[in-house]
């Protein structure tokens, strides 16, 4: 919508009150936490997930993974949607590793991007040949609902996040015991 100012000067119309839309979009921080055991050692679970490209066809849903960085990997999801509600998912996060049980990981701000993350892998022997893979993820989308819709959306992001997890836990697995 256009509207002519107090100079004659017309221009776009701002409902925003000069804030910018994604400013007024809700953000559901959801925590998820999940486990597996990977019959495989925990040297060989560790270098598969900290080769984080190589790792990323486990993540559900997502439409690409690039390195910008030493350390610093791009995530794109494929888009997802509930009802009249769709969006894709876009972060970078920074990730660190001790080169044996724990690798973390956590968004840095890039204009572009609409999610932040945090989380951590820590990775268990068990017995000789297997490994405990723990995930504890807080992902945190800016969803396209105004903040007064919020309660009809948050479940769906829950739900979508723990499934996520759940998905890329299992996928690895396959992937690492696949003979």
């Amino acid at each position: 919508m256009h509207a002519a100012g107090t100079d004659g000067v017309v221009g776009v119309l701002d409902h925003t009150c000069g804030l910018e839309y994604a400013g007024l979009m809700a953000k559901f921080p959801t925590e998820a936490d999940e486990s597996v055991t990977i019959a495989a050692p925990r040297e060989r679970v560790y270098a598969y997930l900290w080769d984080v490209v190589g790792s990323s066809h486990c993540v559900p849903d997502l439409a690409s993974c690039e390195r910008v960085d030493a350390d610093t990997y791009r995530f794109v999801s494929r888009e997802r949607s509930a009802g009249p509600v769709s969006m894709v998912a876009r972060y970078t996060a920074r990730y660190e590793g001790n080169g044996t049980d724990t690798i973390r990981f956590e968004s840095v701000p890039v204009e572009e991007d609409n999610t932040d993350v945090c989380g951590t892998f820590v990775l268990e022997s068990v017995a000789d040949t297997s490994t405990r893979v723990r995930v504890t993820q807080t992902i945190a989308p800016d969803t396209p609902v105004p903040r007064l819709m919020q309660g009809l959306i948050r479940s769906f992001v829950q739900r979508e996040a723990a499934s996520a997890v759940r998905g890329f836990l299992d996928n690895v697995r396959q992937a690492i015991e696949k003979p």
